[in-house]
């Protein structure tokens, strides 16, 4: 399967993955709209390149993301793919489970991917389908110490794609997962432990463009090395589990 050049949108196109995925889809022939909360940071992305619209949004915003999909629609005709990639993130302390952050992140990370969920859906019926993607994480894959808020939302992100994909198949809607491992980014410059297998943005990019628009896997997940492991992770008993989650957090801590 190619998937043929169209009009993406890209909500989280202003910096990281997303304005390397935008950049790279323009490179290849689509009309991609950005969108973002920062007008700066989606100018620079659009700057030179003539395949990028950008609109401003503030996706915990339920009206403003229907009317972001009007004006797209109206403006550029269609949504072919839709990759959600606005993501929140900020460091707790282990056993601190603070409403407020918590909900910050959660209404970024999960609940803005419900609320553009079915105006999307909607518009891709009208069409006769589409591809609808979202940037989860490996850190969805299990509970991760000393980042409760931030795995939660990406299991949960995994879980409503993994119901989405068989239940939108009929419509003709291709649901896809993207689950890379650590990524430069302005999130996780913010890290202070090590982060293995550290990946550049543009080959990060560079994979998810490749996936998308030549297969139609579920599953877009990387580096191998990391999936594999953090998979394995899961199917051990909660015992080793355990230990082994231990150790993680006490080595964090240093």
């Amino acid at each position: 399967m190619t998937l043929q050049p169209g009009v993406a949108w890209i909500i989280g196109g202003g910096s990281g993955i997303g304005a390397a995925v935008a950049r790279l889809l323009a490179e290849q022939g689509w009309i991609v709209a950005i969108s973002g909360r920062r007008s700066d940071k989606l100018a620079e992305v659009a700057a030179r390149n003539d395949g990028i619209r950008t609109y401003r949004l503030d996706v915990t915003d339920k009206e403003a993301v229907q009317a972001t999909i009007q004006r797209i629609v109206r403006e550029l005709g269609r949504i072919d793919l839709f990759i959600f990639g606005a993501v929140a993130s900020q460091p707790m302390e282990a056993g601190d489970y603070d409403f407020t952050p918590f909900q910050a992140i959660v209404d970024t990370n999960f609940l803005s991917l419900v609320r553009a969920a079915n105006p999307v859906i909607a518009q891709m019926e009208r069409q006769g389908g589409g591809h609808f993607a979202a940037i989860a994480s490996v850190a969805g894959y299990f509970g991760l110490p000393r980042a409760a808020a931030y795995s939660s939302t990406k299991a949960a992100m995994i879980s409503l794609l993994e119901t989405m994909r068989t239940e939108l198949a009929a419509r003709n809607i291709k649901v896809r997962m993207i689950a890379p491992g650590f990524v430069k980014s302005e999130l996780t410059d913010r890290n202070e432990f090590q982060m293995p297998f550290l990946m550049e943005t543009d080959e990060a990019a560079r994979r998810i463009v490749d996936r998308l628009t030549r297969t139609d896997a579920f599953e877009i997940a990387f580096p191998r090395r990391m999936v594999w492991t953090m998979k394995a992770l899961r199917l051990l008993p909660y015992p080793l589990f355990f230990r082994i989650t231990d150790m993680m957090l006490r080595r964090s801590g240093k």
